[in-house]
């Protein structure tokens, strides 16, 4: 695609022209989302981004988050291909700033179409109307379970997990163990899948026609071994997976009292010739407090732009699907009450919790989160909890209030722009200097 953004360079300059309705002027901060060409407005009142035709319809979700940041107190205009339309709109409900889409293939002759941006409800209907989220299993074929039985699982404290077609074992979160169907035979991989390992911790990888023998088993439990007497993670997914196995047993700390990890779930709506359609994904949990309400929770480790509107994109499906998550709750025997008058009217989303740990630099709450939060709708509720120790045996985070979130400190980078205009006369009235 790199060579379709720099051919496409001058239509987009023609396209940001046509909706600023004056000679745009090239934005180009120290850090900015390739997947777009960026312009403002001699007067700096707007910022426009124009994706390329081409591009996978997901990188809206990282122009937008970068435009967020960057928008300040100005409007963000989004030129998009038709296949993006639907992806675009989607959350503007739940946005406080300005924020307009305009549909722009690139086609000669043709300029920018303003898309009518959906009330709330518009959008969680159809969220409504997607189907349960039902994960492909993990199954074995007749006798090869019986090949697993000598591989140390349980009895050395392994977590089993059952998603995407394959079964799994974790230690503290950290995958050690995978069986998997294949159409050679059963598939075994024993140990840490670094894409770099160190020597002597390469995975062991072979596919089964006949069950593995003794010496074959030995190897696989070694592997699984060391993968624990190591105990940790070199990359921040891994290390994020620690985060989220022991975070599971403290739901207190985020004032809830359960926590269900991965929850199935729909990650917005999207494009498509059969409508509706929705993305899949995996709520890294889904909460509830003690009154009942339920709670989104997204974990990250280090540098991601895109985790506040991954939260709001399952905190607006939790939304729309309140009822049908607590029948769903209630059929594998969990009972929980619901609230007087809930769901809430206007479509307020469901609560979100964003735990982040500090990635290699130290840095967790990174400088494009402040803004996007403050860019979100007054009733979509975020509390952040920091920490610096995101493998610890026991997670101690801090809660870190809105107004600290533009302060650099150790674990909270510098944003990109300082808040808007309200939030900074609210902070100066506050500080009784306005």
């Amino acid at each position: 695609m790199k060579d379709q953004r720099v051919a496409y360079a001058e239509t987009a300059h023609r396209a940001a022209a046509h909706v600023l309705e004056v000679e745009p002027t090239p934005f180009a901060p120290a850090r900015m989302s390739k997947y777009a060409h960026w312009f403002e407005d001699p007067q700096h009142g707007s910022l426009v981004a124009v994706i390329t035709p081409g591009e996978k319809p997901t990188v809206t979700d990282e122009v937008l988050a970068y435009g967020l940041a960057w928008q300040h107190n100005r409007d963000l205009l989004l030129v998009v291909p038709d296949n993006m339309v639907v992806e675009s709109i989607s959350r503007i409900g739940w946005l406080e700033t300005e924020v307009r889409v305009f549909q722009f293939d690139g086609v000669g002759g043709t300029v920018p179409q303003p898309v009518r941006s959906p009330g709330r409800f518009a959008i969680l209907e159809p969220l409504a109307e997607l189907p349960e989220r039902i994960p492909k299993k993990g199954v074995l074929k007749a006798g090869h379970d019986s090949w697993l039985d000598s591989i140390h699982t349980q009895e050395i404290g392994l977590v089993g997990h059952d998603r995407g077609g394959y079964l799994s074992w974790h230690h503290e979160g950290l995958q050690v163990l995978q069986a998997s169907e294949t159409k050679g035979g059963l598939r075994i991989r024993a140990g840490v899948q670094y894409q770099t390992p160190q020597p002597g911790r390469e995975v062991f990888d072979k596919t089964f026609t006949d069950a593995p023998t003794l010496g074959e088993i030995e190897v696989i439990n070694a592997k699984v071994a060391l993968a624990i007497e190591d105990g940790g993670s070199l990359t921040s997914q891994m290390r994020e997976h620690k985060l989220q196995a022991t975070l599971k047993g403290q739901p207190e700390v985020l004032g809830l009292t359960d926590l269900w990890r991965e929850f199935p779930a729909w990650r917005g709506l999207i494009t498509s010739s059969v409508s509706p359609a929705g993305r899949p994904g995996f709520i890294d949990f889904l909460g509830v407090d003690a009154a009942g309400v339920l709670h989104v929770v997204e974990t990250k480790i280090g540098h991601d732009p895109k985790v506040v509107l991954q939260a709001l994109d399952y905190a607006i499906w939790v939304r729309a699907n309140d009822a049908a998550i607590r029948s769903q709750l209630k059929a594998a025997g969990h009972i929980i009450p619901t609230p007087p008058g809930h769901p809430p009217a206007g479509g307020t989303p469901a609560p979100i919790h964003l735990v982040l740990g500090a990635g290699e630099s130290g840095t967790a709450f990174n400088g494009y989160l402040a803004g996007q939060i403050e860019a979100l709708a007054g009733d979509c509720r975020v509390s952040v909890y920091l920490t610096g120790e995101p493998t610890a045996d026991k997670l101690s985070l801090t809660k870190v209030p809105a107004r600290d979130l533009w302060e650099p400190n150790v674990m909270v980078s510098k944003p990109v722009v300082g808040p808007r205009w309200p939030g900074e006369l609210t902070s100066k009235l506050g500080q009784g200097t306005a």
